[in-house]
């Protein structure tokens, strides 16, 4: 049986059909409005991108022992929760299982870092003065087509000073806590 109009005649389609365009200002509007938001409300996070050496890669437990990161950080915004100390105790001694979900937007973070963060890159916390290391991303929010959010679980950085792996750089950013006072970002 035909699909019929309400007069009785038979449905037609109009020739054309109708789709969103993913080149729509409007989703660009979603991503400029999602980025203040977060530049408003969130905090500033410092990206320091790990450089991996293909001739220090451990061949049997495949990580680079040699691992080299950026001196030069990319300031990011991002909302995060900061969580409180759970220094456990342990049999083998204190254990401090800290996790922690950041959340950039997906567009600026292409746009400064001119693609995804490396897992094992290292993010700097200005507001608690903490070393972070990525182990998860994941596009998480979508809108229109596109992808919205980025969310990045990370873990405590921890320092090897027997190896030398994964020295924290000497030079810190200082973001002042009152912008007020300094137009710009200081490397101390």
């Amino acid at each position: 049986m035909p699909i019929c109009n309400s007069d009785g005649t038979p449905y037609q389609l109009s020739g054309s059909l109708t789709q969103y365009d993913p080149e729509n200002p409007e989703m660009d509007l979603f991503n400029i409005w999602d980025q203040e938001l977060i530049e408003i409300v969130g905090t500033p996070i410092f990206y320091y991108e790990v450089f991996i050496q293909s001739n220090t890669v451990d061949p049997l437990y495949l990580e680079d022992r040699g691992k080299l990161y950026s001196n030069n950080p990319i300031c990011l915004y991002a909302f995060y929760n900061p969580i409180p100390s759970q220094n456990f105790m342990t049999t083998f001694g204190i254990d401090s299982p800290d996790e922690l979900m950041f959340e950039f937007n997906y567009r600026d973070v292409l746009q400064k870092i001119g693609h995804p963060p490396k897992i094992g890159s290292r993010f700097f916390t200005p507001h608690r003065r903490e070393n972070w290391k990525i182990i998860q991303c994941n596009v998480e929010e979508f809108k229109m087509w596109g992808e919205l959010r980025l969310q990045i679980m990370c873990e405590k950085f921890t320092e090897d000073r027997s190896i030398n792996e994964g020295k924290v750089t000497q030079k810190q950013p200082n973001y002042p806590i009152n912008p007020s006072h300094q137009s710009k970002i200081n490397i101390q």
